[in-house]
């Protein structure tokens, strides 16, 4: 694990040691796999590490920015660890012998001298003339908020070139300085129990990322909103309930009114839906719900809204889980499901009810109902046909097993033979071939058109119908199957395409894959002396001489 650290982006690699001598890591436990260790923190985050052959094979994290397919920092805080624990020293201990020089030589400054230094560097820079202000002043006053801004906005001044962009070159230092403006002083404002200064600070920053013109190829901005949602919820945790009123009316009046980039606003809803637990605000989250259902009208899908947390909840499910945690009656959630049971999470819910309490032929009345008043939602309609086969098989109802066996196949998109297969298993003598000739011919089967033909032993009709498609994928699909019966026929077809491709591309990599299938001809009868024949065509085309390079490396 010795070059583990080139995984990481530089600013992660930095949060990761932060949290690393933090003492933010605890409980590393080794496996036959390797070891994980959970990481402390505004929340606590599970962290596995997978080793083979002492080289890191797999990281895993449940925080959300591990979720989106990245190393955090919680993995490097581990790996910190980890590394400690094998060698027995402390990371950066290589430069302790220059810090203990530095000590020994501060230690010998005069005081005053020593605040003299203090001031004039103090002077020179901003960031750390407010973070002295911030720490040791008596009071956080509206001045040093001021300045505290003007540094959040002179980080995104230094980053971005004239016309306001921060390039990809400096995308992560601009990221991984204002995550460490954020750790240096919106948590420095939370230690001193200065929670409202805090949340506008972690809010101009929010902002001010998520109105940054960036190349944000490396998901940076997410990183960062990440943070400041972490920030958020350690200061709802911790201030008052007048203060959490204040933010909850923050949240809602800038959960959509284009105070951030669109995407940035999911953060803001997220943590209203989420985040927020008191009762005045959980039933405000109620009537926003409300709102948001109603403008469904007479439709039976009650929408959804997107969570950078949980991902796409539906309103309904989050309505009733609010509902519950607000101490509703089970008669009160019961007569809100009757009142919306147009919609078709309600009847799920009421069809999985009816599951659980054996009443299959109640489950059964309700997806057939759905069936009809989902009609203008096909996948819908799928799901609740694909149910109900799989109750009247249970249940031995052989003529309604049937019957939806032949409507899930003609009246529902088919993505495989399983329903196919279960209808032909089931089909009188002569009553399959009609079925079969009807799925080939339908809308439906398109997508098990070719898989059916194969399957069938329709061979003849399988290669006409793929050479007359013209795709050379298919044809490379079914060859193994068609080269076996007609050979001489997928013969002609690969040597048809590779004349009529010949015409038309001009780049190296498709001479190449041309020349693959020519090489692929020789494997077939005359199929040498046809390739060769190709090849000496193809020498017309003298002036493309990347073609010619490519057909003597080929032997041609």
């Amino acid at each position: 694990m010795d070059n583990w650290k080139d995984l990481f982006r530089p600013h992660i690699l930095e949060r990761g040691l932060n949290y690393y001598e933090m003492s933010a890591v605890e409980s590393i436990q080794w496996n036959e796999k390797g070891f994980s260790a959970a990481v402390i923190g505004s929340e606590d985050y599970e962290v596995g590490i997978g080793i083979k052959d002492g080289r890191i094979y797999d990281m895993r994290c449940n925080c959300p920015y591990a979720k989106d397919g990245n190393y955090c920092k919680h993995m490097a805080a581990v790996l910190y660890a980890e590394e400690e624990a094998a060698h027995g020293t402390k990371a950066g201990d290589k430069s302790l012998e220059s810090k203990q020089e530095l000590k020994e030589v501060i230690e010998k400054i005069p005081e005053n001298e020593l605040r003299s230094i203090l001031e004039q560097l103090a002077e020179e820079s901003e960031s750390l003339r407010n973070h002295i202000l911030l720490k040791f002043s008596s009071s956080v006053s509206e001045r040093q908020i001021i300045s505290l801004k003007k540094e959040i906005d002179g980080i995104a001044y230094r980053y971005s070139d004239r016309g306001g962009f921060v390039d990809w070159r400096n995308a992560g230092d601009y990221i991984s300085a204002m995550e460490e403006f954020l750790y240096n002083n919106v948590q420095t404002m939370i230690d001193r129990a200065c929670y409202m200064q805090a949340f506008e600070l972690a809010n101009h920053v929010f902002i001010t990322i998520g109105n940054q013109d960036i190349d944000d190829s490396a998901g940076g901005t997410t990183m960062a909103a990440n943070t400041c949602y972490e920030f958020w919820k350690q200061i709802l945790k911790k201030c008052t309930e007048s203060d959490k009123k204040r933010m909850f009316q923050w949240f809602e009046k800038h959960q959509a009114d284009g105070t951030v980039i669109d995407y940035m606003e999911d953060y803001i809803s997220d943590f209203l839906m989420n985040e927020f637990q008191d009762r005045e605000l959980l039933e405000q989250k109620l009537q926003m719900l409300d709102e948001m259902i109603d403008k469904a009208k007479e439709k039976t899908d009650c929408g959804n809204w997107y969570s950078v947390q949980y991902g796409y909840e539906n309103n309904i499910l989050k309505r009733l889980e609010i509902m519950n945690k607000l101490g509703y009656s089970k008669k009160e959630i019961q007569k809100y499901k009757e009142k919306n049971r147009r919609f078709s999470t309600v009847r799920r819910l009421e069809i999985e009810e009816f599951m659980e309490k054996g009443e299959i032929s109640k489950a059964i009345q309700v997806l057939n109902e759905s069936k009809v008043l989902d009609k203008e939602y096909p996948g819908l309609v799928a799901q609740y046909s694909a149910k109900l086969i799989t109750l009247y098989d249970m249940t031995k109802m052989n003529k309604e097993y049937k019957e939806e066996l032949i409507f899930q196949v003609f009246s529902c998109r088919q993505d495989n033979l399983e329903y196919a297969n279960k209808l032909k298993g089931i089909c009188e003598p002569g009553e399959w071939e009609i079925h079969r000739e009807n799925i080939l011919k339908g809308k439906t089967g398109w997508q098990i058109r070719y898989p059916l033909l194969e399957a069938e032993g329709m061979y003849e009709r399988l290669l006409n119908e793929v050479a007359e498609g013209g795709s050379i994928f298919l044809l490379d699909q079914y060859e193994k199957v068609l080269k076996k019966k007609f050979p001489e026929q997928v013969r002609d077809t690969y040597a048809a395409y590779i004349r009529k491709q010949a015409d038309v591309v001009s780049d190296r990599k498709r001479y190449k894959e041309l020349i693959r299938y020519l090489k692929k001809l020789k494997s077939y009868p005359d199929g040498k002396e046809m390739a060769v024949k190709i090849a000496n065509e193809w020498k017309a085309y003298y002036r493309r001489p990347a073609m010619m390079d490519e057909l003597r490396k080929a032997g041609f």
